[in-house]
């Protein structure tokens, strides 16, 4: 069986849903299936995986920074490999340029594609389009992408209804996705607690609260830094961490600096090391993350590995897992609501404790185990278009003959 995942965000500009698409063919490949991943290439990056990659030219557009628009109609040694390979099914983890590319090969090799849906696009489209009837022809664009795929794949539920939203009516599967941090064993935890603590320049008595993603204020990341002010008003005492980069990351630090919060914050901006991420997570407490724009965050998942519980917004899709005050905390989507949570918890850590152990034990799944599944979806899934195609030869053959 010969995989192909393809997505338009590859190292070392990755986000959850790439970390998906390297997922599945990292995993795909220690099963011993053939794998392959396909996406846009950065200049002189050079990709260390064991599955095969088949990357293709791109370039850099101001407003879409860190990501990349991709070309691959215009790279003639990629398409050169593309054509050499026979792929048995497809996977298309985005609707645009390496979707596009997907929904062309099914057709061309007569081979079953899944299309998984993560993202809220129409909030994209409304940050970079002024005209309403642009989003609008562009959300029927993804919804006809998808609309044109075998099999249609979500995370959770709620991204499921974030779909149907858009206008799409077909039917689609609930596959979850997971995470390649595994829990670890007691001495592997306090190592990890040591060196996060040392790189962040923390104390172990720190109240150390952590917002792991893209810097974008869809993200409600200003509201993290307006609850900060409230809580340093009040003397709580706590260090915040912000990991990762985007669009938001100088005015974030910049609304930082204007509320004197420069020796409560921690910038650490990108940080690929996942072993350096671990120790990160390992050394917080509180995993904040009040996003209204995340379907089905992996970085919460990545928390409960290291038993840190979240902090999200009742009512969104990232809550669909949480169960208030048991695995997780929930608030309103206002800066008091997080401000209070925050300053309750900070004088009760044994709730944290628990709710950690119970995130560990509900939210926490590896992508070991997914794959596995996915493997034996795929499977079918190929045996039945196999059968499908049979039956159609064997109707146009009597067709043809009577």
């Amino acid at each position: 069986m010969i995989t192909c995942q393809l997505n338009d965000a590859y190292f070392p500009v990755l986000d959850g849903v790439g970390m998906t698409a390297h997922n599945y063919a990292y995993w795909l490949d220690r099963l011993n299936a053939d794998s392959y991943l396909i996406a846009p290439k950065v200049k002189d990056y050079q990709s260390e995986v064991d599955y095969e990659v088949l990357l293709y030219k791109s370039m850099v557009l101001p407003w879409m920074s860190p990501y990349r628009i991709g070309l691959p109609n215009i790279d003639m040694d990629f398409k050169r490999k593309l054509n050499s390979v026979n792929f048995d099914i497809l996977h298309a983890h985005c609707p645009f340029v390496t979707g596009q590319l997907a929904l062309s090969l099914s057709k061309k090799m007569n081979i079953p594609l899944v299309a998984s849906f993560h993202s809220k696009y129409r909030e994209d489209f409304k940050k970079t389009l002024d005209s309403p009837m642009f989003v609008d022809f562009m959300l029927k664009r993804v919804v006809d992408f998808y609309s044109s795929a075998d099999y249609v794949w979500v995370p959770n539920i709620a991204t499921g209804k974030t779909l149907n939203e858009y206008g799409y009516r077909g039917e689609y599967t609930v596959v979850p996705n997971g995470t390649d941090m595994k829990i670890p064993d007691r001495t592997t935890y306090i190592n990890d607690r040591k060196n996060g603590l040392e790189f962040l320049g923390c104390k172990p008595d720190d109240f150390i609260l952590l917002f792991v993603g893209q810097h974008r204020w869809e993200k409600n990341v200003r509201m993290i830094i307006d609850a900060l002010k409230l809580l340093k008003d009040e003397n709580v005492n706590f260090k915040m961490v912000f990991v990762g980069e985007g669009y938001a990351y100088n005015d974030m630090q910049a609304l930082v600096n204007q509320m004197a919060l420069n020796e409560r914050v921690i910038f650490t901006g990108l940080i690929s090391d996942r072993d350096k991420l671990k120790s990160i997570y390992a050394a917080s407490d509180l995993f904040v993350f009040p996003s209204v724009y995340d379907n089905a965050p992996l970085v919460m998942m990545e928390a409960a590995a290291y038993q840190v519980p979240t902090i999200v917004v009742r009512g969104t899709s990232a809550s669909e897992c949480i169960q208030d005050q048991v695995n997780g905390f929930t608030i309103d989507n206002n800066k008091a609501s997080l401000a209070a949570i925050i300053k309750a918890l900070s004088y009760h850590p044994e709730r944290i404790k628990r709710a950690g152990e119970n995130a560990a034990s509900s939210i926490y799944r590896n992508w070991e185990g997914i794959v596995e599944e996915v493997n034996e979806r795929y499977r079918d899934i190929i045996d039945e278009h196999a059968r499908m195609k049979f039956k159609q030869f064997y109707v146009m053959g009597n067709v043809v003959h009577a």
